[in-house]
């Protein structure tokens, strides 16, 4: 989108504009700020700077520290501290304590206010402190310690002596603050001795009957721990052996149960016989036997005595070798109950000493804490003993962290009013002030600024400038610019016009014009003249039509009766040659409105008004139709509808924009050939925002020097 390249001409040229207003600004502006300078009181400033310690010195032994509310040295505690410290000088306490050094009782006297001028019950609303709070201000300096406490006054010796008394007032008050610290300090720390001395005595007393209820001694528990340790792990390893031979006889039971006799060479039986002598020699026996029986049998028979009588044998070792197994396992089955029964026993005593040692710890964790809530009390009671001796010593010093570093001095220099950055302000207000108001009225003001914004609106280039412009004084016609009898600027003019009309449209011949505006008072009916009169000159047959049936103007400007015209015409009342007013002016005709009808806009939509629009146009070579203004009524855009061409006169100093605007919407219509738009009663002298285009336009005509010389213009 083009954007409007900024152009400092325009700056100056508004700045001219409104040059009046723009001074008128900046002198009342500037003589409110001179006023102002002129009754301002002139305010002293003095100060006096104090250095700040985060902590006092400490005076007394190493280890021993004064009871203080200060900082602890860290940057966050330090920078809340110092902070405090700001509020505290400005506080009521100190002023208050500032109020005592004022010498005299006129404490409101003393601080500026005339109370003689001042009732006396407005008087006890009037509090001196905190008047005298509002002098104060604190200005700590960076990377230090220092504080500059500044007090403004009229009286330059007055200033000294308060930012005096203020630092000696907060001095005061720190040492107060810090006493009464240490005072109460030390009063609560004699409360809580007396209660914590009874409290060691009570922790005291509880473990002596601890130890008397348990008969304990308390070296007695880590002897007895040991010991009772020393017995849980013996009998744990005394369990674990005996759960062993357990397994291991229950082991050789289970083997023994699974010997079978029938089977002499079985591995059961093989590892039984490895431990028992025994069943190896009867095993050994009942296989020789076996073995025998086996060769005999082959050799005798089986009924042979031999083998009969080692078959006999062979049994008689069977049923031995089973009743030493059968020995064997009873014996092992005692020996896994007597087994039993001790390890039974033995789990009994475990318990019974791991019961003890549970106990043990308890009572020890008891003693313990007996023991620990003794030496806590005692360790406290010994703390507090010797703060409370402490707090009692130090509250006997003066000991203090602020000191003053520069006082006060009296200065005869005021601080306020600034005079030269005032006025400088003043002036940078002025000048943005008056600068606001020349865009608040061009804002504000609804006219148009220029040329430009017409053909924006319309869509079309200008038809041309009318000057404001009076014939004669002898002339009858003053509003036709052509009674002058010598060439004009007007007369040029309306010469443009005629020529830019045919220009305009080259292609189109316009026989019917409607020339309208878009308020009253534009000088329509003026331009309708004269422009006919301007194409009568010029060799054309022109007829001026008054269509405007609300406000006639026609008959008024040439002289001439109005009892018959259009509006008899189109009802049918007179003929078109009964209306016509022949030859009125340098061979122009002219058809007045006629009598006022009670409906116009009824009439000009007739079918009979558009076939006499048709008729007027065979007969002559331009028909010329002064209309209403199209915001008004709707006559204008009638008539519009149904001629060659239509032009819109507006006066540039009146007629609002956005009325303009309005007008123009009716007639920039498809069906409504709209031919631009003519400015009328322009005035060169006054109407400066529009000179650049005017003069391009115009300046370079022939008639430029004899305008200059009439207008009296030498811009």
């Amino acid at each position: 989108m083009h954007e409007k390249e900024f152009d400092i001409k325009e700056i100056l040229f508004l700045l001219k504009r409104h040059v009046y207003l723009f001074l008128s600004v900046i002198i009342i502006v500037m003589t409110l700020t001179v006023a102002y300078i002129y009754r301002a009181v002139s305010i002293y400033k003095s100060t006096v700077s104090i250095e700040i310690e985060p902590r006092g010195a400490n005076v007394l032994l190493d280890g021993m520290e004064i009871v203080s509310s200060g900082s602890q040295g860290y940057y966050w505690s330090n920078r809340e501290y110092y902070s405090t410290q700001y509020e505290i000088i400005q506080s009521r306490a100190v002023s208050e304590k500032v109020m005592e050094l004022i010498p005299g009782d006129g404490m409101l006297n003393y601080m500026g206010i005339d109370t003689s001028k001042i009732e006396p019950e407005k008087l006890k609303n009037i509090d001196p402190v905190k008047i005298l709070q509002s002098k104060i201000t604190v200005n700590p300096k960076k990377n230090s310690n220092i504080v500059e406490i500044s007090v403004e006054d009229p009286d330059p010796e007055k200033a000294a002596f308060l930012a005096n008394s203020v630092a000696s007032a907060y001095i005061d008050f720190n040492l107060e603050k810090r006493y009464f610290a240490t005072r109460d300090a030390a009063s609560w720390l004699l409360d809580q001795s007396m209660n914590l001395k009874k409290n060691l005595e009570d922790s005291e007393k509880l473990l002596f009957d601890f130890k008397q209820n348990n008969n304990v001694l308390a070296t007695t528990f880590e002897a007895k721990q040991d010991l009772l340790a020393t017995k849980i792990e013996k009998f744990t390893n005394t369990l674990t052996d005996q759960e062993i031979k357990r397994n291991a006889l229950a082991a050789r039971i289970e083997e023994y149960s699974k010997v079978d006799l029938d089977d002499p060479d079985g591995s059961f039986l093989k590892e039984v016989s490895k431990d028992n002598q025994m069943i190896n020699g009867i095993k050994l026996k009942y296989l020789e036997t076996v073995s025998m029986l086996v060769e005999t049998g082959k050799f005798y028979g089986e009924k042979h005595p031999k083998v009969l009588g080692l078959y006999a044998e062979k049994d008689k070792l069977r049923e031995s070798l089973k009743n030493e197994i059968e020995s064997v396992v009873k014996s092992y089955d005692l020996e896994l109950k007597t087994l039993d029964k001790e390890i039974e026993k033995n789990r009994k005593m475990l318990s019974d000493v791991q019961a003890e040692a549970i106990m043990l710890n308890k009572l020890d964790i008891d003693y313990g804490k007996l023991k620990r809530e003794v030496e806590t009390n005692k360790k406290m009671f010994d703390i507090v003993l010797q703060r409370t001796k402490e707090a009692d010593l130090s509250s006997l010093l003066k000991n203090n962290n602020v000191k003053v570093i520069d006082k006060a001095i009296v200065t005869n220099i005021p601080v306020r009013p600034m005079k030269k950055m005032i006025l400088l302000i003043g002036m940078i207000i002025s000048l943005a002030l008056a600068s606001l108001s020349i865009l608040l009225y061009e804002f504000f003001d609804t006219r148009f600024r220029n040329f430009q914004e017409f053909e924006n609106v319309t869509k079309k280039p200008l038809l041309g400038i009318i000057p404001s412009f009076e014939v004669a004084s002898s002339a009858d016609l003053k509003e036709i610019a052509f009674e002058e009898k010598k060439q004009s600027f007007a007369i040029e003019s309306f010469r443009s016009i005629r020529t830019n009309i045919r220009l305009s449209t080259p292609d189109i011949k316009i026989n019917t014009m409607l020339i309208t505006s878009s308020v009253t008072q534009e000088g329509k009916t003026t331009v309708s003249a004269n422009i006919g009169v301007s194409y009568s000159i010029a060799g054309k047959k022109v007829l001026l039509v008054d269509a405007d049936m609300r406000k006639p103007r026609v008959h008024k400007l040439f002289g001439i009766k109005n009892d018959t015209g259009l509006s008899t015409l189109i009802v049918g009342d007179n003929t078109i040659d009964q209306v016509i007013r022949k030859n009125v002016y340098e061979g122009l005709d002219v058809i007045t409105c006629g009598p006022i009808p009670p409906n116009p806009a009824e009439i000009l939509e007739s079918e009979r008004f558009h076939n006499i629009v048709g008729e007027l146009s065979a007969r002559y070579d331009l028909v010329i139709f002064d209309s209403p203004p199209l915001s008004p009524v709707s006559d204008g855009a009638t008539i519009a509808s149904i001629v060659d061409g239509v032009i819109v006169v507006v006066n540039i100093s009146k007629t609002p924009r956005d009325v303009f605007k309005l007008a123009a919407a009716k007639i920039i219509k498809p069906g409504i050939h709209f031919l631009g738009t003519i400015i009328n009663n322009f005035d060169t002298k006054h109407d400066r925002k529009f000179k650049s285009y005017y003069s391009y336009s115009y300046y370079q005509s022939p008639y430029e020097s004899y305008y200059r010389k009439e207008s009296g213009d030498d811009a």
